[in-house]
């Protein structure tokens, strides 16, 4: 009955996979796989798309309100890409942190466990910046219990400026960006205020050496606290011109930089030959980070740049990892030559371990431009099956599009993928906000992962506590012995027992704090579950 059941489910996703073509519109997704919108008369710029665990969508960004000064803005959407009225105005939210300011804009936003939302970015008034987190609750209202009124706002005064934000799972806001010119990552509790037990005072400040500047475009906190922050830093080399690095951090939950990762706490990519940065971080299920972003080539025309899109992934340790692409790396450039850009602004690693993420390419020579999506294989090779190459390109959306641009994305459901930007109509002072569904191929849980249950589905293992100390316990009913595995994300076994019995203790004291996976192995049943060792 079981097979029977397994080749009906087989054949009908099958047929479903022929009529949902990979790299293809869903067309059940506003009209025609696209949701174009105006939030504005004059300047819309989307810089982040979100799904909440409702299926619900949001946005976020900024606009030109009334044709003069910046607010921050905030779109809901239904699951079909429609405004959901329901939320702020008629599905819209316009934020101003300082009335007066210029610019009020929003750079990038995440949403915590109970569906809040935390936008970071910064205000301008062609003085001073000023950098801010806002919290809104589930309706698109401030939440009054966080910083002042729903706003925490820096209190460093100016040269500052918020990049990215990620929220952790005790509702601490972590945000980076820069200070003068170097790279600033501060955490706020889940009251909105300064963290005073991250790097003392609440801000860390991560400084290269005399002659460098530096700053960060992206942050991840992972599972076991510490901080995974990308960017990139500029040395003088007093010979008359710059070096641009792209560089990736991990500091420790405590605000200290990692010295058990790269050099120190850091680690340079050298991904290109000139100058390169780092736009934007994602972390597989093996644990291993994704990093993409763009440097620059040789040009024959200095005032002509050229500049590729690049992926790389790297180890937990801070290294390189050589068996990802071509020798660590991806690289695009569908607009070639002196003159063309192609930039890669966000990435995201799906659940089996699939990389997706976005291209924009310009030239200057022609003013064309073009935006794309990727799809990366979990070993760094494009997806053939997506869009017959692994690059699938947007159409244009309007007749007088002059320009296009793809800046954010995000899985919904953990299948399909959105996609959004904006696009240029008649000049570039008329700028429309998108958002596309692309159908993509995202398998469910553990499906096809050597490390998932095996065998006898029915005879699951449970282990806790988990996140553990000292001892865990396994339960499981095991009447012969098992094998158990504790092995690293590296893939070295750190400690092997057997065990058997209804419940078993294994002491772990000997394990250091980390993330791991247990294994454990009885006749043809296979267990593989995440451990965090504290």
């Amino acid at each position: 009955m079981k097979k029977l059941f397994t080749l009906v489910f087989l054949c009908l996703f099958a047929l479903n996979a022929s009529a949902q073509e990979l790299g293809e519109f869903n067309t059940n997704f506003g009209t025609d796989g696209t949701f174009l919108f105006d939030l504005s008369t004059a300047h819309d710029y989307m810089e982040k798309i979100l799904v909440q665990e409702d299926g619900k969508i949001i946005t976020v960004g900024r606009a030109r309100v009334g044709g003069k000064n910046y607010s921050v803005y905030v779109s809901r959407h239904n699951a079909d890409g429609s405004f959901d009225e329901t939320y702020g105005d008629g599905g819209i939210v316009f934020l101003k942190v300082d009335p007066l300011a210029y610019m009020n804009c929003a750079f990038d936003a995440d949403l915590d466990e109970d569906g809040y939302l935390y936008i970071a970015g910064y205000t301008f008034d062609h003085e001073n910046n000023t950098a801010f987190v806002i919290c809104l609750d589930e309706n698109g209202f401030e939440n009054e219990d966080y910083g002042d009124k729903g706003y925490a706002v820096s209190e460093y005064g100016g040269g500052i400026v918020y990049e990215a934000i990620d929220v952790d799972s005790k509702g601490r806001a972590v945000v980076a960006g820069y200070i003068n010119d170097q790279i600033l990552v501060t955490r706020y509790n889940a009251k909105g205020k300064l963290d005073q037990t991250f790097a003392e005072t609440g801000t860390a400040v991560i400084t290269f050496g005399e002659g460098t500047n530096a700053n960060a475009f992206d942050v991840k906190v992972l599972e076991d606290g510490k901080i995974l922050v990308a960017g990139f830093m500029i040395e003088d080399t007093g010979e008359g011109y710059y070096i641009f690095n792209s560089c990736v951090l991990r500091l420790k939950s405590s605000g200290e930089l990692d010295t058990t990762f790269g050099d120190g706490g850091t680690l340079f990519l050298y991904a290109g030959e000139y100058a390169e940065y780092a736009s934007a971080i994602d972390v597989q299920p093996n644990g291993k980070y994704i990093i993409a972003g763009y440097d620059e080539l040789w040009s024959d025309t200095p005032e002509m740049p050229r500049y590729e899109s690049y992926v790389t992934r790297i180890n937990t340790d801070g290294t390189i990892d050589e068996t990802f692409g071509t020798e660590g790396f991806v690289k695009f450039e569908p607009f070639e030559g002196d003159g063309c850009v192609n930039y890669c602004q966000s990435v995201v690693a799906a659940s089996d371990g699939q990389i997706f993420g976005t291209l924009y390419s310009y030239n200057f020579a022609t003013i064309a431009s073009r935006a794309y999506t990727f799809n990366l294989n979990e070993d760094g090779q494009l997806n053939e099956e997506f869009a017959g190459s692994g690059i699938m390109a947007f159409p244009k959306f309007a007749d007088d599009e002059e320009e296009i641009r793809t800046t954010a994305i995000a899985l919904k459901d953990n299948k399909n993928l959105l996609v959004g930007g904006f696009i240029a109509v008649e000049d570039s002072y008329n700028l429309k906000s998108f958002i596309s569904e692309v159908n993509v191929n995202v398998k469910d849980g553990n499906e096809g992962d050597t490390t998932s249950v095996v065998g006898n589905y029915e005879n699951r293992f449970k282990i806790h506590p988990n996140p553990a100390t000292t001892t865990i316990s396994i339960e499981g009913g095991l009447n012969d012995n098992a094998q158990v595995s504790i092995i690293d994300l590296t893939g070295r076994c750190v400690k092997e027992v057997e065990i058997s019995g209804a419940v078993s203790t294994i002491n772990i004291e000997d394990v250091e704090s980390g993330i791991y996976f247990i294994s454990v192995k009885q006749n043809d049943n296979n267990f593989v579950e995440k451990l965090v060792v504290k």
